[in-house]
């Protein structure tokens, strides 16, 4: 095992072994909460400048005591996105380096992080949908609390990336999205990659929410943001 999956295993472990229990069920609102035993699963992170594949990685699982409802839910820990094995660092990582380097292929970035590279076209084409950039500016405007922002270019993929103008429109969406999403992650002080940031904050620990499902996630919660512009459509 490498220092930095060590590393990140035990962060994992300390916050298994501090977690509070839930004080209410998130289905029916009751509030006899049991532990119910552990599950286990498999993550591919970015640490540092590599993606590392975890192994048995630990969660704990809740109970909903009350006869009624006994429906139970994974508490995860922080970073761990729901239903996915590619982390979103990973997908910003190597969205990042297919959109910005003109001569990067989908063969060699899908190769830097372990995946398929049909599964790095489908990372574009989500990330392209996941929010309108109009929509992302104007929570970009309210988070930083100021009359105008500089104007964001848009940035186009190299055309020779792309076989049709869907494509290049796709692509470029895709670029624009992931800028707007890291400039917001900075607006509201959230660690980096905005990507991971801001989705981790708009899944606020619900259950059975995936990142999959593009590209409706879930709406910002105005009670975590507190933003004037109110939701944004995910």
């Amino acid at each position: 095992m490498t220092p930095g999956i060590e590393a990140l295993k035990r962060e994992w472990q300390a916050f298994n072994a501090q977690a509070a229990k839930p004080v209410q069920c998130i289905f029916c609102g009751g509030a006899r909460i049991w532990w119910n035993g552990w599950r286990q699963r498999t993550a591919s992170v970015r640490v540092g400048e590599q993606v590392l594949h975890v192994e048995a990685v630990a969660c704990r699982l809740v109970k909903c005591g009350l006869a009624e409802c006994g429906r139970s839910w994974t508490l995860r820990p922080p970073g761990l996105a729901p239903q996915r094995h590619y982390q979103l660092c990973v997908v910003a990582q190597a969205a990042s380096m297919y959109l910005f380097d003109p001569d990067a292929t989908q063969d060699q970035v899908a190769a830097s992080v372990g995946c398929a590279r049909r599964t790095l076209s489908r990372w574009l084409g989500w990330l392209a949908g996941i929010a309108a950039p109009a929509d992302l500016h104007r929570h970009l405007l309210d988070a930083s609390d100021v009359p105008e922002l500089p104007a964001i270019q848009e940035v186009a993929a190299p055309a020779r990336k792309a076989r049709s103008a869907a494509q290049r429109s796709r692509l470029a969406g895709a670029a624009q999205v992931l800028c707007l999403l890291e400039a917001l992650g900075q607006a509201l002080r959230l660690p980096p990659p905005g990507l991971q940031a801001v989705v981790e904050l708009v899944l606020g620990g619900r259950y059975r929410a995936t990142t999959d499902h593009a590209p409706r996630i879930l709406a910002f919660a105005r009670r975590h943001l507190g933003l004037a512009g109110g939701t944004l459509p995910m």
